[in-house]
């Protein structure tokens, strides 16, 4: 199976949707019902891993978004479950 990579304008839509759907309560953290909390590290999966995002930016010689992670992982997926290492 091929995947195709997604824009930052298939991101951005998807981040955008979510908040839609968020009451203040749910951005305090008393509602955990998507399982998101706005103030909480953003995680990106590589393989079986997610790690923490260090910093985004620009980067002109690709000209795209870049997101930069941190280099240790902080959860695996084992069997669709996330265990926070």
């Amino acid at each position: 199976m091929i995947l195709k990579s997604q824009s930052m304008w298939f991101v951005m839509e998807a981040m955008m949707d979510t908040a839609k759907t968020w009451t203040r309560d749910k951005i305090d953290g008393n509602d955990t019902s998507m399982n998101i909390d706005p103030s909480k590290p953003l995680i990106v999966q590589v393989g079986d891993y997610g790690y923490e995002v260090q910093s985004c930016g620009g980067d002109g010689d690709i000209e795209g978004f870049v997101i930069q992670c941190k280099e240790e992982p902080v959860c695996k997926w084992e069997d669709m479950e996330c265990i926070k290492l």
